[in-house]
């Protein structure tokens, strides 16, 4: 019948077929695809917090000048101001800002943003929530 040889040939490459992987199963190690290295992203994620925490404390110099000459610090809770009329006094300060024309075009050109000019309001006060907005802790000076 069959040849003996032949038969144990069989029988190898057929327990060989059963023990195996399907080709669709588990691939080798060089085919995984290789997982994605963090370390830049931590790092840039690292970087954009640095930016947002120094961006809040950077200030230009005339909001500086407004917060100098322009406001006081309240005595009561009472006495506080509300955010968009303390915003208000700063844009018409920071439109007059300067001492000759170039100066004053420039501060007219960096004039913050309200979401700006909030950052760098909650680096040096404190702001309470009440029902008809937020309030700092600073008064408008007369005449300012």
């Amino acid at each position: 019948m069959a040849d003996p040889d032949f038969r144990a040939a069989m029988e190898a490459i057929t327990e060989t077929a059963q023990t195996a992987l399907p080709p669709w199963g588990e691939p080798s190690e060089r085919l995984k695809p290789k997982k994605p290295d963090t370390a830049n992203l931590k790092k840039l994620k690292a970087a954009r917090r640095k930016v947002a925490e120094y961006s809040a404390v950077l200030r230009s110099d005339a909001f500086d000048d407004w917060v100098r000459r322009c406001t006081e610090t309240a005595a009561e809770p009472r006495e506080w101001t509300r955010a968009a009329l303390l915003y208000e006094s700063y844009l018409r300060h920071a439109q007059k800002y300067g001492t000759n024309r170039s100066d004053k075009r420039l501060a007219k050109e960096e004039l913050a943003t309200e979401t700006a000019w909030g950052k760098m309001m909650g680096s040096l006060f404190g702001k309470k929530r009440r029902r008809s907005g937020q309030y700092y802790p600073l008064r408008i000076k007369q005449g300012a």
